[in-house]
């Protein structure tokens, strides 16, 4: 498994901090994980970074999601933009994001 793991992160950086010491996380119900949603952390900066992300019906009425919105992870102070969404049950989609890397000293 965590050879697995090391092949498929490898050649993914981490969009922060542009380390290559990531370790990929892929969603899925069966298998090494039951994760809803596919990220990889970093272990230099220690941040993880999203690229599918799980809403429901009802949190993507709330949200208001679209492609080209911005996407807040509040915990983790990152912002994404939303590449895609994607229904994928009755009550799920699936929100496609790409990272916004903002460089230090960049005006919000």
């Amino acid at each position: 498994m965590v050879e697995r793991e090391r092949n498929v992160a490898a050649g993914r950086v981490c969009p922060w901090c542009e380390s290559e010491d990531v370790r990929f996380v892929q969603r899925g119900y069966v298998g090494p994980t039951d994760e809803v949603d596919q990220y990889l952390v970093c272990s230099a900066c220690h941040k993880t970074t999203y690229e599918i992300v799980a809403k429901t019906a009802r949190e993507m009425r709330l949200g208001r999601y679209k492609p080209g919105d911005v996407y807040q992870d509040r915990p983790q102070q990152t912002r994404y933009t939303i590449n895609r969404v994607l229904r994928a049950g009755q009550n799920e989609y699936l929100l496609y994001l790409k990272p916004i890397a903002e460089r230090a000293g960049a005006v919000l």
